[in-house]
Order: C-alpha cells, then sequence, then structure tokens
C-alpha cells in the first residue's frame, strides 16, 4: 500500500512538472521531406513516438508467436498445466489430511508428473493407497518417488518403513529401519520405530542394546523408560528360568541376572522389580547376593514389598540380619512387614518372646498381616492353645467378612 501512494505521488509530481514545463513552452517541430512538409509542437511528437513504439513492441510480439506458434504455444499451455497440477497437488493433500484416501491417491498421483518436485505426490499416494489396503499400488508408488528422486531415500524409506510397521510387515519394517538408523544414526523417531519393532518381534536382547542411546539422548521420559525395561527384564528372566529348569548351571544364570539387573538400572524404581530380583537370586540359591542386594537396597529406597523376602533367605547369619532389622524399626517404625520378618528371624532364633512381641506389634499395624498365624502356631507350640484358638478364630473372622454375600439354607 505504501509502494503504490508513494508511486502515485511521483507521478502527480512528474506530471505537474511536464504540464509546467507545456504551459511555458509547446515547442515547434518541422520536418520535410520529399515535397512533404509536417509541422507539430514538441509535445505532440513525443507523445506520438512513445505510442509508435508501445504498438511496435506488440506487433513484434504478435510476429513471433505467429511464425513460432508450437515453442510459444506449448510454452503457454506448460504453464497453465504446471499450475492445475499444483492445484491439484494441495487438493490432494488436503483430501489425504481429510481421509479421503481415494480421491487423494487420484489427485496425487494424476499431477505428480507436472510438479516440480513429483516428491511429495508419490509419497502422499503411497499413503493413501496404504490406507485402502492396496498394499502392492502403494510399494509401486513408492518406487516410482525413488525414481523421481533418487537423493531423497531417507525419506522415501521413512514413509515405507511406518507403512511396513503399520501393515504389520515387522521384519520388513526392522530391515527398513536398520538402513535409515545407519544414515542418520541420532535421528529420534527412526530410534523410537526400532524399540516399537523389536517389542512386536520379542527381540529383547536388541532391544537392550539401544537403552543405552535411549537414556543418553533422552528419548523417552522415565516412565516410558521404566516401562520398556521392566516388559524387557521379564521376557528375558522367563528364558533364564525355562534354562535353569533344563538343568543350566544356577552359578551362570545368577550372573546372567545379575548383568540384566545392572543393565536396566531403571528398575531400581519399581518395588514389585526389586522384589522380583531378589525373589530369583533367592530362587537360584545365591543367598548372600539376595542379602547384600536387599539391605543395600533398603538402604536407599525402603520398600514394603522388598523388605518380606528378607525372611526368605535361608542361608547366612540370621542374627546379623535381625540386627539390620532392629535397626531399620527406628526408621520405619510403622512397617508391619518389618515386624513380621523380626518375629521370624527371632523364631529362628529360638527367641520365643521376642517373636511373640514382634508379631503383636505387626498384628497392631495390619490386622491381615500372616504375623496372625505365625502368633497362633508359635502360642499353641508355647503350650497357650486358648490364646492360639482365639487368634484362629479371629482369623477366621475376618476370612469370613470377606466372603460375598450369598444365600444359605435355614437352620431346622
Amino acid at each position: 500500500m505504501r509502494k503504490l501512494l508513494f508511486l502515485l505521488v511521483i507521478m502527480m509530481a512528474a506530471g505537474g512538472i511536464l504540464g509546467l514545463l507545456m504551459r511555458q513552452d509547446s515547442g515547434y517541430v518541422l520536418i520535410a521531406f520529399n515535397g512533404v512538409t509536417i509541422e507539430t509542437s514538441f509535445w505532440v511528437l513525443l507523445a506520438a513516438m512513445i505510442v509508435t513504439l508501445f504498438v511496435m513492441s506488440w506487433i513484434k510480439r504478435i510476429l513471433f508467436i505467429t511464425l513460432r506458434p508450437s515453442n510459444s504455444i506449448a510454452k503457454v499451455t506448460g504453464n497453465l498445466a504446471q499450475k492445475r497440477a499444483s492445484r491439484n497437488t494441495i487438493r490432494g493433500l488436503l483430501e489425504l489430511v481429510g481421509g479421503n484416501w481415494h480421491r487423494a491417491e487420484k489427485l496425487l498421483t494424476n499431477s505428480a508428473d507436472r510438479v516440480p518436485y513429483p516428491l511429495i505426490n508419490y509419497i502422499g499416494a503411497a499413503y493413501a493407497a496404504s490406507e485402502q489396503e492396496e498394499h502392492e499400488r502403494s510399494k509401486s508408488l513408492l518406487r516410482s518417488a525413488h525414481k523421481s528422486t533418487p537423493e531423497a531415500e531417507f525419506a522415501i524409506g521413512f514413509a515405507q518403513s511406518q507403512l511396513q510397521i503399520k501393515q504389520e510387515h515387522y521384519e520388513g519394517a526392522l530391515a527398513s529401519l536398520l538402513r535409515l538408523h545407519k544414515l542418520k544414526p541420532k535421528h529420534r523417531q527412526v530410534v523410537k520405530m526400532l524399540v516399537s519393532v523389536y517389542t512386536k518381534l520379542k527381540d529383547w536382547d536388541a532391544l537392550l542394546a539401544l537403552t543405552p542411546t535411549l537414556k543418553k539422548d533422552g528419548i523417552f521420559d522415565e516412565d516410558n523408560m521404566l516401562e520398556l525395561e521392566r516388559n524387557a527384564f521379564l521376557a528375558l528372566l522367563d528364558k533364564i528360568k525355562f534354562r535353569n529348569k533344563l538343568g543350566q548351571n544356577s552359578k551362570e544364570l545368577v550372573a546372567e541376572v545379575e548383568s540384566l539387573w545392572n543393565k536396566l538400572d531403571t528398575l531400581s524404581q519399581d518395588d514389585r522389580m526389586r522384589q522380583l530380583y531378589a525373589q530369583t537370586l533367592i530362587h537360584f540359591g545365591d543367598d548372600t547376593k539376595a542379602e547384600h542386594f536387599i539391605r543395600q537396597s533398603l538402604n536407599q529406597k525402603w520398600s514394603e514389598k522388598l523388605v518380606y523376602e528378607y525372611a526368605n533367605i535361608q542361608q547366612g547369619n540370621v542374627k546379623k540380619r535381625l540386627t539390620n532389622c532392629e535397626g531399620w524399626l527406628k526408621k520405619e517404625p510403622a512397617s508391619a512387614n518389618l515386624y513380621l520378618v523380626a518375629g521370624r528371624l527371632s523364631q529362628t532364633m529360638m527367641l520365643w518372646g521376642k517373636a511373640k512381641d514382634y508379631y503383636e506389634q505387626a498384628l497392631s499395624l495390619d490386622g491381615q498381616s500372616e504375623a496372625l498365624a505365625e502368633l497362633s502356631r508359635l502360642l499353641d507350640a508355647m503350650g497357650d492353645s486358648k490364646a492360639s484358638q482365639n487368634l484362629m478364630m479371629i482369623n477366621l473372622n475376618q476370612a469370613s467378612n470377606q466372603l460375598k454375600p450369598l444365600p444359605l439354607p435355614s437352620p431346622h
């Protein structure tokens, strides 16, 4: 707008100056040739010359088109076709976004040969064909994309891998993604897609190899990383336990489990996984490592689930473990499971009175604790059958309170 106003001001100024000059002196021009005389003013002659040049320019253009019609018309026609193809490309992309797959594919495919960059058309049409379950046609369109723009290998490969995942062709998707990963190792979306494909293929070892990259580059947040490592740990642990059933040496399996746990350091945030790791060490008979892990882990972060496993360790110094429990009680006086474990360790050492006290403390904190059955059994063995029976009745009543309301026969 400012440019237009400026141009108008300049033209008005020029017109004003020109009018002033014309009023001051119109000038005089005489042209005589072969007995013909032309008299006119200078300004009229100037205007006539300008009009003549303008007319000659148009005559030249018309003659050019007339003498070389094929090239000129082809150029005009080509420009019109290219503009139409560009409009159809835009319409095709809008149809693609709107979910009109058939219309999108048709518009994008038909206009691909007329636009400067057909790659976009072919890739968009391939997506549209895939959504119509026309997988072979989708592959053909991607080949056309590569033929039109060979240098766009990464973009075409990325589109191909996305379509392969959607079609659940995970082996093919893995091959495509590995090529892309080699081209751009730090491409975040490629790494995410690799994680997805490895998970679908249950290739947990390959997934483990990716975890350092995932953590270093912050590709997943803590919750997603924990879920990923949890799934990998559970799957690999099942394989290790199966090999144990086949008779493989327990010490070798313990070393493998320990190495696996150390790689998946996010699992230390999950109480259930900590408990499972401790249970696995105990199951494979390595009580020393189990005790060390539980003690160190509880000193860093308390867990009701993990402390429960402390009483399941069979080997080692029971007195030392009881001392550890009594030390923890000073920091965790509201832990029912810790009192239960202390009671069991005291009973292992035949400290009946101390065991009874700990069981009672556990029950005061949690009426559903296993301490109820432990205390009942201990009291019965100590000769206090009545107290033992009372506890058993409490246990029975608690169980009865959890029963669903069902019809019962009427007493006769």
